[in-house]
């Protein structure tokens, strides 16, 4: 999930880890009679605030029923570019199921449980998704699927502004298919990043929130066969 950088030409300030690693080191040499380091109180309350922070996503994680290992929050800053704008990420999925929530000290408890939501859902869809590209096309999930059309999709578009920015931003003549390699065919992932919204927006506002029931209705069958293919 990304939002937009207000502040794309700020000077860097100092980051949980370094402040971390300076008192790491400091305990190697504790050991040698070393005198503590003169922390500034403004070092010693961001890291303080960073391992409150890292509590909450551990705790998230244990609401979410997912192996807070596995979640990472990084006191790293990602940037990129993406229809002619500059965002600052706030969290991503990889490829092994990890997520990683980039540290914002202004980031809220709840900002922090939307974000971990859309991560998770993509860590969902993508494990659903490899399972249904490896089997054969009359597949169960073949046919659970079949009635997502292209068609379908395209024509109810997003549920946020961020979601029908990817709708926005696809490159490609046709529209996208529903577990297909979205990146790579049009730039773009509205199927994604739409499920992902859908997580969100329940996470935000509880089961009875107004969307839209075909997006949620494939939310809720990705997660069923999440769940079985965990079992």
């Amino acid at each position: 999930m990304k939002s937009r950088s207000t502040a794309r030409d700020e000077p860097p300030t100092i980051g949980a880890l370094s402040v971390l690693r300076r008192w790491l080191g400091f305990s190697r040499r504790a050991q040698q009679g070393a005198h503590p380091p003169k922390a500034a109180a403004g070092d010693v309350e961001t890291f303080a605030e960073f391992l409150k922070k890292q509590q909450t996503l551990a705790a998230l994680c244990r609401e979410f029923g997912f192996d807070a290992a596995k979640v990472t929050l990084s006191p790293r800053t990602k940037t990129f570019d993406f229809l002619g704008q500059c965002f600052t990420s706030e969290g991503q999925s990889l490829p092994d199921g990890r997520i990683e929530i980039y540290y914002d000290p202004n980031m809220s408890d709840a900002r922090l449980g939307c974000c971990l939501a859309h991560e998770l859902q993509h860590v969902r869809y993508f494990a659903v998704r490899d399972a249904y590209r490896a089997e054969e096309a009359d597949g169960p999930l073949h046919r659970r699927f079949a009635k997502y059309a292209p068609e379908a999709l395209a024509a109810q578009r997003g549920v946020s502004n961020y979601s029908n920015e990817h709708w926005d931003a696809w490159k490609s003549d046709a529209p996208p298919k529903l577990f297909f390699l979205e990146l790579e065919e049009g730039d773009s992932e509205p199927i994604n990043e739409t499920i992902a919204e859908v997580a969100k927006a329940l996470y935000n506002w509880g089961p009875d929130v107004r969307i839209n029931p075909l997006w949620r209705e494939l939310h809720d069958a990705i997660n069923e066969e999440y769940a079985a293919l965990r079992r």
